[in-house]
C-alpha cells in the first residue's frame, strides 16, 4: 500500500528557530509546499521565490513546488523555475484565457506543471488538459481563509479526480490542501489521495519542538492509515 506523502508548507517555520526546522523536515518531507500570496487572488501575503532561493541555497533538497495563490501567476512562473522551483501550480480560475499556453511555459522552463482547484472549481474545467499536469491539488477549504471546518464533499471530489486518473491512464499525484489534521487522512487517502498539505494545525501547533510535531502528526497519519483501504 502506498504511503501519503506529506508536504509541509514552508512559510510556517518559526523565523526564530528557522534554520533547524528547514533542516529537519528537508530530512524527512516528501516535498517542500511554498504558498506564494499577493494580497490580490487571496487576502493575505505569503513568501515568494526569493524564499525559495534561501532553501535552495541553504542546501534544501527535497522537491519544492510554487503553490501560486495569486492573480496573474504568469508573473511569477520563469521567477520561481529561476528559484528552484520542482512543480509551479496556478489555480485554474486564473489561467482560464490561457491555461494551454500557461502550463506549458513552465514546462518549458524545466518544471512539473500542477493546478490548485478552489472547492467549487469543476473538474471539467481541466480535463482537457489534465495530460500535462504532473499534480492536481485539491483544495479542501477555500483559499485564504484560516480556521475553516474541511469541506466533505471534497473527498467525493477527489474520489472523482482518482477515477478520471485511472481512466485516462495518466499518473499525476492528487494533493489535498487545507485544515490538514487528525480525522482527515484517512478518508482523503480512501479518496485518493497521494499528498497532503501541512500546515500549523497538522504539525507546528503539535508541539515547540519540531522533532516532537513530526513524530505527532507521522503518528496521527499512520494510525489512521493502519486500517485504511484504497
Amino acid at each position: 500500500m502506498p504511503k501519503l506523502l506529506v508536504a509541509p508548507s514552508m512559510g510556517c517555520c518559526d523565523p526564530y528557530d528557522f534554520a533547524h526546522q528547514v533542516s529537519f523536515i528537508d530530512r524527512h518531507a516528501d516535498f517542500l509546499h511554498i504558498d506564494v500570496k499577493d494580497g490580490n487572488y487571496v487576502k493575505t501575503f505569503g513568501v515568494g521565490p526569493d524564499f525559495m532561493d534561501v532553501l535552495r541555497r541553504g542546501g534544501a533538497k527535497t522537491p519544492m513546488d510554487a503553490h501560486l495563490m495569486v492573480a496573474h501567476p504568469q508573473d511569477f512562473i520563469e521567477a520561481c523555475a529561476e528559484a528552484g522551483a520542482t512543480y509551479i501550480t496556478p489555480h485554474t480560475d486564473c489561467i482560464e484565457s490561457d491555461a494551454f499556453v500557461t502550463i506549458n511555459r513552465i514546462i518549458s522552463l524545466g518544471c512539473k506543471a500542477g493546478i490548485a482547484m478552489n472547492p467549487a472549481a469543476p473538474l471539467a474545467a481541466i480535463r482537457y488538459y489534465l495530460p500535462l499536469l504532473s499534480k492536481v491539488t485539491i483544495m479542501i477549504v477555500d483559499a485564504g481563509y484560516a480556521g475553516q471546518k474541511v469541506i466533505e464533499p471534497m473527498y467525493d471530489k477527489i474520489r472523482e479526480l482518482a477515477r478520471m486518473r485511472a481512466e485516462m491512464g495518466l499518473s499525476f499525484l492528487i494533493e489535498a490542501d487545507g485544515s490538514m489534521n487528525a480525522g482527515v487522512y484517512k478518508p482523503l487517502y480512501e479518496a485518493g489521495a497521494d499528498v497532503v498539505v501541512a500546515g500549523p494545525p497538522a504539525l507546528w501547533n503539535k508541539d515547540a519542538d519540531i522533532e516532537r510535531a513530526w513524530a505527532t502528526m507521522e503518528s496521527e497519519i499512520e494510525g489512521e492509515l493502519a486500517d485504511a483501504t484504497r
